[in-house]
């Protein structure tokens, strides 16, 4: 009996043991993931949204590949195949050009977008994050997310659809690398008053700003006295000292679920203005 106690305790222990490694692998192989999508997204964006759509479902030039159950269904291999030969029939062109690590990229990129493999999970809790992105964070008061929160800046209702986690966070905590940063201009008028707003619209006889508000503005150039660009940006480049990390991953959580690929939908609450 004591024998055998004895080896079943081994046993566990070297269970322990290949769990908590399995665990240490996953969190190493976590950053090669996000760096693999991360290079897949690229390549997508470039030689395939044009047609596919950024976020794969499809435009008047090609069919959705991220929700066709029948491309769901094609193996990895297959998926290459199509990718380095083309589809002639369909008008898809060869990307033979493509060594094998992108192409593998590529696939799992799609694979990303049709919600088969998500990236490394974003550790936050997305209702908490949901909060900061009405409240603290304030990103409300420019983005909005499933019709509420603000008009200034781009709808991220989708945008867990194609990014990953790791780009959300750089989003947030980079901005100014993420191509997320959007130019203030302030104009003044001949009649002494002022506005600031992102253009929206501009030619050699008219600009058009859109306010904070969501209003929008339309100068005669006749009538500015003055046009410039502010130093300053829509999106805040101080999250890092603003929010802890928890919070960080939090609203990286909120983000990437609301409309990410895994459908892992969190609803948006009522908030009240």
């Amino acid at each position: 009996m004591a024998l055998a106690i004895f080896c079943c305790a081994v046993v566990v222990a070297k269970g322990g043991a290949a769990l908590s490694q399995g665990a240490r692998k996953a969190e190493q192989n976590a950053p090669g993931v996000e760096r693999t999508l991360e290079a897949g997204r690229q390549v997508f964006a470039s030689r395939c949204a044009g047609c596919h759509g950024l976020d794969g479902r499809g435009t008047e030039r090609a069919p959705a590949i991220a929700t066709d159950a029948r491309v769901q269904r094609r193996t990895d291999a297959a998926l290459r195949r199509a990718i380095q030969n083309g589809v002639p029939a369909a008008g898809m062109p060869a990307f033979s050009m493509l060594d094998d690590a992108t192409t593998k990229s590529l696939v799992a990129y799609v694979r990303f977008l049709q919600g088969k493999r998500q990236s490394s999970r974003a550790p936050g809790n997305a209702q908490r994050g949901q909060s900061l992105f009405f409240g603290k964070a304030r990103c409300a008061e420019c983005h909005m997310v499933k019709g509420k929160g603000g008009f200034i800046a781009s709808d991220l209702s989708a945008f867990g659809s194609t990014h990953s986690a790791e780009e959300t966070r750089r989003a947030i905590l980079s901005p100014e690398g993420s191509g997320t940063r959007g130019e203030v201009m302030v104009v003044k008028t001949r009649d002494g008053q002022q506005f600031s707003g992102v253009v929206r619209n501009e030619d050699n006889f008219s600009l058009q700003l859109q306010t904070m508000d969501g209003g929008f503005q339309l100068f005669l150039k006749a009538d500015v006295e003055s046009a410039a660009r502010e130093a300053g940006s829509l999106m805040p480049s101080d999250y890092a000292s603003t929010l802890n990390s928890s919070e960080i991953d939090d609203l990286v959580s909120f983000v990437v679920r609301v409309g990410g690929p895994a459908r892992e939908k969190v609803k948006v609450e009522d908030w009240e203005e």
